[in-house]
């Protein structure tokens, strides 16, 4: 039989206590005083909800006829004579009482008084109007005011019983303000000001009660608080020292829940689902600029993005039931909800998708984006000018260096100033900002840091270049060259993905190079080499090609290679002696990187065998002998080539 409790709500913190306890080990009998409270309440299976006030009588009675564990008395700070005879029926019935206690909090501004009437008899002698944030209940004190009328305006709850307590007493609609809270501060200001409020009455009910906003609202249109201090200081529990006590006693058992959470673009592009969610947080996640955009949901909040800290402080702070974990745009797209969820254990996980910035973005320029390439470059390398040659429309999410600025230029110097750009910053913010024009006009913008791009390009390469250029087609001077047919079998060893990137030690003319450039219109291409005569073919031949992703670097290996990023592939054609330094810095960069490399002379044999050996990788050598035809007076003859050797290898894996 599950543990049955006792529970007077209807205030927040006895909602947020009964949404703890969902789904729990416990049933639940909720004690409201109306129908509004009542509509308040999701329905549960452990949960029955009883509507209606209960006199001590009453409450008697129904501990007598139900056998509870204990009974929590979550009821308002001010509710005194509920709370009394709650605790006289415990007594009575000898059952554990707990008094669910609210957040206090204190301010200097404005004037104390003990109670409603002496607040009234402070008002007596002002003038303007008075906002009124203390319930229907109290209105009746304020009529001994004599222009009452004509100066209180009062916010109540939207129900029958409330506003015919406020007419009954002699105020008409126009002074009546029907809505439920929380109130953030920017919306006591503007009913403030709608008033021409100059006195503002609470009670000092917290912070669950929204009273600090009520305060820095009348700070900011320069009323007057007027303040009800708490008659008496109640003993009980803050809302987790009572989820600890009820654990430890009850032995209550509870699967925690983690949502991840893309809450969009900002603010307005939240889903009512996402804010259902965040209103029945417990605690919220998330980066400072994330935190800032949902701040009015009043909720304890860690400000992080690392997913390791977030797993630690979900794992070590366990009186969090509900936790959302929210990030920017939606999760499935370059989002950190993917390496989080692999971290969370022993919680539930709940994913929940969001309107990802592209969508919004696309949406205000009126264009369809099914035929876009959607590619980001948060944190990551991205040969943008090559998706620019390749597609007609692309869509980029910017960070770090990559800027719109930077990303004009290089199309400009690939020939194409006119490409359109279309630059939408902090969308869905009070500063968003869209801006189109060329990739001319923009070579020397600033724009925020939360921005997207949109190019659209009119002039896409059409032309496929399959492996295997004939060597004439190249420039090559005196300058050494791997032959087309050396140089097709030793790329097919390579597995060229179109996104690698790509060392080529020794490229010389940049045969290699151009070829594995155009297998890869995505990746980049670095080419290094120490020769001047050399580094002249290569600029040279990176024109002819128009070859975009080919970066030159003069420079003697392996001390050029530490300002390289991180290699898929090497190719080395030449090394000087120093192959083992070579390989060892593309292995520090990435252990897992594939080196082709191609020898002549019995030493580079050697010196590839030995390097192979000595840095544990896996190798194998092909040996090829290449014999072309030869006119000789009436005869053809077979003539023989340098034999050359291709090694292929990568680490072992442990």
């Amino acid at each position: 039989m599950k543990n049955n409790i006792l529970l007077f709500g209807g205030t927040t913190e006895g909602r947020k206590l009964l949404e703890y306890l969902y789904d729990t080990n416990v049933t639940i009998d909720v004690c409201v005083a109306t129908e509004y409270g009542q509509q308040l309440l999701q329905k549960r299976d452990n949960v029955n909800i009883l509507e209606g006030r209960k006199n001590l009588q009453e409450m008697i009675q129904m501990i007598k006829q139900k056998k509870y564990i204990c009974v929590i008395d979550a009821t308002h700070p001010y509710a005194l004579e509920v709370t009394k005879n709650i605790q006289l029926a415990c007594q009575s019935e000898n059952i554990t009482y707990y008094r669910l206690l609210r957040e206090s909090c204190h301010t200097d501004y404005g004037i104390w008084v003990e109670s409603i009437e002496k607040a009234v008899d402070f008002l007596q002698n002002t003038q303007g109007n008075i906002f009124v944030t203390t319930g229907s209940k109290e209105i009746q004190k304020f009529k001994k005011l004599s222009d009452f009328s004509q100066r209180v305006y009062v916010r109540v709850l939207p129900s029958v019983e409330a506003i015919a307590q406020c007419q009954s007493d002699g105020l008409n609609a126009k002074h009546i303000i029907c809505m439920q809270g929380a109130f953030s501060k920017e919306m006591n200001i503007a009913q403030m000001k709608h008033i021409n409020a100059n006195y503002i009455v609470t009670k000092e009910s917290g912070n669950i009660g929204g009273f600090q906003q009520k305060i820095d609202a009348a700070k900011e249109v320069g009323a007057v608080a007027v303040i009800v201090g708490r008659k008496e200081k109640q003993q009980g529990y803050l809302f987790y020292d009572l989820i600890q006590q009820l654990k430890n006693e009850y032995h209550i058992s509870i699967k925690r829940q983690v949502t991840l959470l893309g809450i969009g673009a900002g603010k307005n592009t939240l889903t009512q689902q996402a804010q259902q969610i965040l209103k029945k947080a417990d605690c919220i996640i998330g980066a400072k600029r994330m935190i800032e955009t949902i701040e009015d949901m009043e909720k304890d909040t860690f400000i992080c993005y690392k997913s390791e800290e977030i797993a630690a402080f979900i794992k070590q702070n366990i009186n969090y039931n509900n936790i959302v974990v929210v990030f920017s745009g939606d999760i499935g797209y370059y989002s950190g909800a993917k390496k989080l969820y692999h971290l969370l254990e022993n919680v539930t996980v709940k994913t929940i998708s969001g309107v990802p910035s592209v969508c919004y973005f696309m949406a205000k320029i009126y264009t369809s984006w099914e035929d876009a390439k959607l590619i980001s470059v948060h944190s990551q390398y991205e040969n943008i000018i090559g998706y620019v040659l390749q597609y007609h429309k692309i869509v980029v999410l910017l960070g770090g260096r990559y800027d719109t600025a930077n990303i004009c230029k290089e199309i400009c110097s690939r020939g194409l100033p006119n490409v359109k750009i279309v630059i939408g910053e902090n969308l869905s913010y009070e500063t968003e900002k869209i801006t189109e024009g060329t990739a001319e006009q923009f070579q020397n913008i600033e724009t925020s840091s939360l921005a997207i791009l949109y190019i659209e390009n009119n002039n896409i390469l059409q032309k496929t270049q399959n492996l295997g250029i004939k060597d004439e087609y190249f420039i090559r001077d005196a300058v050494p060259m791997t032959k087309r047919e050396v140089r097709t079998v030793a790329i097919s060893y390579m597995n060229l993905k179109q996104n690698d990137i790509v060392w080529d030690i020794g490229a010389g003319t940049g045969s290699v190079s151009v070829e594995i450039a155009l297998q890869c219109p995505f990746g980049m291409v670095y080419a290094i080499e120490k020769k001047q005569q050399a580094i002249t073919l290569l600029e040279k031949n990176k024109k002819k090609w128009n070859v975009y992703n080919m970066d030159i670097v003069f420079g003697q290996a392996p001390d050029i290679l530490q300002t390289l990023p991180a290699p898929d592939k090497i190719f080395i054609g030449g090394s000087s002696g120093k192959v083992k330094e070579s390989v060892q810095t593309a292995l520090q960069k990435n252990a897992s990187v594939e080196i082709v490399a191609t020898a002549i002379s019995l030493e580079t044999i050697r010196d590839l065998q030995q390097c192979f050996s000595d840095l544990g990788i896996e190798y194998q050598c092909t040996q090829i002998s290449i014999s072309k035809s030869e006119a000789v007076k009436n005869y053809h003859i077979m003539k023989a080539q340098n034999p050359v050797f291709i090694f292929c290898g990568r680490r072992a894996q442990i």
